[in-house]
């Protein structure tokens, strides 16, 4: 290593981005904020990154602007509702944001350099194992699974070295989402048994169903992202981020855990060590040591850092949606909520009756009947501030890991485009219009696996599977259908034509996909064949009839149950095939 090597992240070129113009360029963190206005949105060397260094950009803003401070016209002030939007409306370029986050980003400057000596950037610097070794960087980077290397993005000569830029981006992730497993046992921390670091579980983020809302800017969503002390109001008014800052702003972190950030094993369901939202988002769940030769990074040293458990942190984590936990609740005699993660085989809109405003959000909670879901805080700050009426993405983020947590299976990358109004206006009959459309669809794309189950069984074939492939298909084609439809609502729609237009929708498109089913079907599937009957011996004894024109009447029975449709089923078909 060399003693003088230096990257700064606050002026080196590392973050990927696309422009507002379709350009792409890397930039610096100071580059970044001062030109987020004409940022679209931040890229990565995987999705996931948007999420983490979105995140990182995030804390500079509360470690910024989430503090008392003087205006430009010598008040003290602190991040209230009518500041934060003036911040939004100025922007970027704005003379007041632009001197705070000028001053700040040179304030903690120094403590932003990937290869310093004493204060390396999200790193300790001397870290190391009684052998001395270094691991190579498959241990840094998400998508290289060690016993998998033909999956993954770098692969080969790619691992033998990372530039400076490329390291910082995998370092920020690592602290966001490694795996649990054993890591490298360092040196002076007292919980390493036998040279080993034994698992404390994933990095943060990986106990999250990570959402960001996102703006047409960078800026917009840095701030529709960034959540104002004011949100603690109603059952939550006496929760205190106490002592809330960024990592940078606390003293260099050594190899041991710090006092009042290392949860022990057998605490759990506090609340004392997550602070607020700045420390969450940049938590040193590893302690990390880069090898590098001044300009490359070559090899990595991965140890544990301070363990954090996920129970009831809705009040501090403000990009995760929370579900009560019936199980923990019973077992530590308290109310218990977890964080609710993305199912990587569940689009994001068949959630998002867990996310609108309503009786079962956070604002809501009563203390006879706990709510069954908490939707992310910041929801409930963007509900609070009266933003509404703009288009935005719902974005969501997440990864999946395999056996014991210690391998990373699948990564969670899913959005979906939606009038803010959507998401932010306490308007209990927009809530149930979308609640109903969600309901409805689940129910019809059941009937309709379970007519492929009817048809299956009238060709002498075994139901499971067909049903499966069934539900696949119907989700499939029902993804870009209700995507369109959530775009088209906007403060001024009106919620009985929107209930009866997805209705109308929802069934055609099932009568379609029925239709369609149909022409693979066997010619011994239309004769059918007898079933036995389950029950009593007297039933057994008279077998029911199974053939496609049976199930087709059954399922067309069960469609007008659940949709009600306002057309009769032949105009509607007819204007299926002329419009859709």
């Amino acid at each position: 290593m060399k003693a003088d090597a230096s990257f700064n992240l606050m002026d080196r070129a590392w973050i990927p981005v696309t422009l507002t113009n379709g350009g792409h360029r890397d930039l610096s963190i100071r580059e970044v904020l001062e030109m987020a206005d004409d940022i679209m949105a931040i890229d990565g060397d995987i999705p996931l990154q948007r999420f983490t260094l979105t995140r990182l950009l995030l804390a500079i803003m509360y470690g910024a602007f989430n503090r008392r401070f003087t205006d430009g016209q010598g008040r003290e002030r602190t991040l209230d509702a009518s500041l934060w939007l003036f911040l939004l409306k100025e922007g970027a370029q704005g003379r007041f944001a632009r001197k705070v986050l000028d001053d700040y980003c040179g304030r903690f400057q120094d403590r932003f350099d990937l290869f310093d000596p004493v204060n390396p950037f999200y790193q300790v610097a001397g870290l190391h194992t009684a052998k001395k070794d270094v691991s190579g960087l498959e241990k840094l980077i998400l998508d290289a699974p060690s016993g998998d290397p033909f999956f993954t993005t770098r692969i080969g000569e790619g691992l033998k070295s990372l530039d400076a830029a490329e390291a910082a981006r995998w370092l920020v992730t690592a602290q966001a989402f490694d795996p649990s497993g054993i890591k490298s046992g360092a040196v002076g921390d007292p919980r390493v048994k036998n040279g080993k670091g034994y698992p404390i579980g994933t990095a943060w983020c990986g106990n999250l169903g990570g959402f960001l809302v996102e703006g047409s800017t960078l800026w917009q969503t840095l701030m529709l992202n960034f959540v104002g002390k004011a949100v603690l109001s109603g059952p939550y008014s006496a929760v205190s981020w106490n002592d809330d800052k960024p990592i940078w702003e606390r003293t260099q972190r050594d190899e041991k855990t710090a006092d009042d950030f290392d949860q022990p094993a057998d605490v759990v369901g506090g609340t004392m060590f997550f602070h607020g939202p700045a420390t969450l988002l940049t938590w040193q769940s590893r302690r990390i040591r880069l090898a590098h030769d001044g300009e490359t990074v070559t090899g990595v040293v991965i140890a544990n850092g301070d363990r954090l458990k996920p129970q009831n942190a809705y009040c501090f984590e403000m990009l995760s949606g929370w579900r009560l936990s019936d199980p923990q609740s019973k077992k530590l005699h308290r109310i218990v909520y977890m964080p609710r993660k993305h199912d990587p085989t569940r689009a994001i809109w068949r959630g998002l009756p867990t996310l609108i405003t309503g009786d079962f959000t956070s604002k809501d909670v009563k203390d006879s009947k706990p709510a069954e879901y908490l939707r992310p805080f910041v929801l409930d700050w963007l509900s609070d501030v009266g933003v509404s009426s703009r288009p935005v993405r719902l974005h969501a983020f997440g990864v999946e890991y395999g056996a014991q947590e210690a391998v990373v299976d699948s990564v969670v990358d899913d959005a979906l485009d939606v009038n803010l109004v959507v998401l932010t206006k306490r308007d209990k009959e927009m809530r149930d219009v979308i609640e109903e459309a969600v309901s409805s669809t689940d129910q019809g794309v059941g009937a309709f696996r379970y007519f492929a189950g009817l048809v299956a069984q009238a060709q002498g074939i075994e139901p499971d599977g067909p049903r499966q492939k069934a539900g696949e298909l119907a989700y499939g084609a029902f993804d870009a259908v209700f995507r369109q439809w959530l775009r088209g609502i906007d403060e001024e729609s009106d919620k009985s034509r929107l209930r009866q237009e997805w209705r109308d929708r929802a069934w055609s498109l099932l009568r379609r996909l029925e239709r369609r089913y149909m022409e693979g079907v066997s010619p011994r599937a239309m004769v059918g064949r007898l079933l036995p009957q389950s029950g009593t011996s007297q039933e057994q004894s008279a077998p029911r009839p199974m053939s496609v024109a049976v199930a087709d009447a059954w399922f067309q029975a069960r469609l007008r149950k659940i949709f009600n449709p306002s057309a009769r089923p032949e105009d509607a078909t007819q204007t299926t095939r002329k419009g859709e």
